[in-house]
């Protein structure tokens, strides 16, 4: 073969590597410029659950924002399952088969969450369950699951502070029939749910270790529904129209029906309404006296942790080192209490 000829093939040869090392680089590029996307799952108990819905929108913006500052796309995906624990179950399963990097469940029956915990297992899908918090020995039986919340026992412990310091002040005013002890009614949740249960315990016993003898005139369950729990309040006012002095509700939606059922029956001096999460209309009537507290349930902060956690889950595996779990599994987020002494710091900031 000439020299021309052969420098003629190794320049061919040099073109030829040139494009296939070039077409690799150009590719390369490419895919590093293409943000990688996430896919986030989230299926909630119930639609029209005001603060469960708040927690949701919290969680949708917060990612969003993560995904836009991290040069990420972010995919969520949010379903109802309409009380219904057997669609929630085939709702986590879809997302399994869909492949999201990791599945949020607002749990329907916290005691029943076997079927998601078989299904993630058996994928390897991370779970965070919210606001719904399932039984301990659940919790442990793959080492991807997680809970976001907040503790019961304090609420009701707020609670029963904010009654307190009321008949501390004003003991005579709201004793109304004067007979020394405070009848009260409980608006609960759903049965068996474990929020339910202990506000309504401790708050009970924290106002009772504090000295005031109480005498409970009606205990229902309203379902954390505004509708439902004016109705059960109307039926207890029915039945004793002047001897109510107290209300304890396990949710500020449940507060918001009591108060409704009052203004309907016409009575005139109202009994002591507290409730539970710090709802914007509740904030409006506790500055107007209508309402005493509430205990704040940081729906926002809740949002937050649960699209912080996430990103971190689905990127790196593990939860980001600057949020502490507690036994590698719980976040807690606490409550605050909100009463007519600092309820404008959070009506400004709403």
């Amino acid at each position: 073969m000439s020299k021309r000829r052969l420098f003629l093939c190794g320049i061919a040869l040099i073109a030829v590597a040139g494009g296939i090392f070039g077409g690799y680089h150009m590719v390369q590029s490419k895919e590093k410029t293409e943000p990688q996307v996430i896919r986030v799952g989230i299926t909630m108990y119930n639609q029209y659950d005001p603060f469960t819905e708040e927690i949701r929108h919290n969680i949708e913006d917060y990612l969003a924002a993560y995904g836009t500052e991290n040069d990420l796309e972010v995919d969520s995906t949010v379903v109802y399952s309409g009380k219904n624990q057997l669609v929630q179950n085939d709702q986590v399963i879809d997302f399994i088969d869909k492949n999201y990097d990791v599945i949020c469940v607002n749990l329907v029956d916290r005691t029943d969450p076997s079927v998601i915990i078989e299904a993630a297992k058996s994928a390897d899908v991370p779970i965070i369950f919210f606001n719904r918090e399932l039984v301990e020995d659940d919790l442990k039986r793959f080492n991807k699951l997680y809970y976001v919340g907040a503790r019961p026992e304090d609420s009701g412990k707020i609670q029963g502070q904010i009654v307190i310091d009321a008949l501390n002040e004003r003991f005579d005013e709201i004793d109304v029939n004067g007979d020394g002890i405070i009848q009260y009614v409980l608006l609960e949740g759903e049965a068996g749910h474990q929020d339910a249960i202990l506000r309504s315990r401790v708050s009970v016993e924290t106002i009772k270790a504090a000295g005031y003898e109480m005498e409970m005139l009606g205990d229902e369950i309203a379902n954390w529904d505004r509708k439902q729990a004016q109705t059960k309040m109307t039926s207890m006012l029915a039945g004793y129209p002047r001897q109510i002095e107290l209300v304890l509700a396990n949710d500020d939606n449940m507060a918001l029906g009591a108060l409704d059922a009052l203004t309907e029956f016409g009575v005139q001096n109202n009994p002591l309404i507290v409730g539970v999460n710090g709802q914007e209309e509740v904030l409006l009537d506790i500055s107007e006296g209508k309402i005493e507290g509430t205990a704040l349930n940081n729906a926002k902060e809740k949002g937050r942790i649960i699209a912080e956690l996430s990103m971190g889950i689905a990127i790196d595996g593990r939860p980001p080192e600057d949020i502490q779990m507690e036994d590698g599994k719980y976040y807690y987020v606490p409550y605050e209490r909100i009463d007519n002494t600092n309820v404008f710091k959070y009506t400004n900031s709403q």
